[in-house]
């Protein structure tokens, strides 16, 4: 019988193909739900959470193979994709360098700079209460656009970061030369997201559409956390590997 749970995500009348509602569904479990940490359950589970048939299923596992967010083994079963795990590095790397490397001569625009009441999680990170400051930058090829960064700063950095500052900047540049942090270490997070209506009409996609979204909780030495960023990038836009010491290397697009 299906669990209400995972059978309730399910939209039949939705265009979206039955298959890409499980596929996302499980993406968004990865790491969060205890049956999907490291090894996902069964394809004769997953039809009876979900109360699809077995094809659905190996659709949806299939989808996600190819985008490395799970590896199929035969005989053993199926895994969360190593570097869709929760992992942490000693190195950032800003999303406008690697794509620079790649040779797409990205150009990063300010797309909203404000004061604004901290987000539950991240005011819990910053272990204060009050207004953060958040930084919405876009960033584009002559191909056209290539991602979304939001990154948010404890309020009582703010008058260091100017509106020029922001536009011009990396956050990987900010806290280092702006700041003078020495990075400790950062925390990241991936999963997928829906586009909020501003984003959408950066990313020229329709609301709503799926983003692959990666969370960075960076701690500076002698400051504790000192900033959230989160990359929001179409799916298939972003292909990279997290070596064992946490460097990270592009193969296609990432992160700020």
């Amino acid at each position: 019988m299906p669990d209400a749970l995972f059978s309730a995500y399910l939209e039949p009348n939705d265009p979206t193909p039955l298959y890409l509602q499980v596929g996302h569904h499980i993406s968004g479990l990865i790491g969060k739900d205890e049956r999907f940490m490291d090894r996902l359950p069964s394809e004769a589970e997953l039809c009876r959470l979900y109360g699809v048939s077995r094809i659905t299923v190996r659709q949806a596992l299939s989808y996600l193979a190819k985008r490395d967010v799970i590896v199929r083994q035969h005989g053993r079963g199926t895994f969360v994709g190593a570097v869709h795990r929760p992992g942490r590095q000693k190195t950032i790397h800003s999303f406008f360098e690697i794509l620079a490397d790649k040779g797409l001569r990205p150009r990063m625009t300010l797309l909203d700079y404000r004061l604004q009441p901290a987000p539950e999680d991240v005011a819990r990170g910053f272990g204060e209460q009050g207004d953060v400051l958040f930084i919405r930058r876009g960033y584009r090829s002559a191909e056209g656009p290539l991602g979304v960064t939001e990154v948010f700063y404890p309020g009582h950095l703010a008058k260091m970061v100017t509106p020029e500052l922001a536009g011009s900047k990396t956050s990987s540049t900010i806290l280092k030369d702006i700041f003078k942090f020495q990075i400790s270490h950062a925390d990241i997070s991936i999963g997928l997201t829906q586009a909020a209506d501003d984003v959408s009409e950066w990313l020229n996609i329709a609301r709503g559409s799926v983003l692959l979204k990666i969370k960075r909780v960076t701690a500076c030495k002698g400051q504790g956390i000192c900033e959230y960023s989160r990359l929001l990038v179409t799916e298939g836009a972003a292909d990279f590997q997290i070596k064992a010491d946490g460097e990270m290397l592009s193969e296609g697009m990432l992160h700020d």
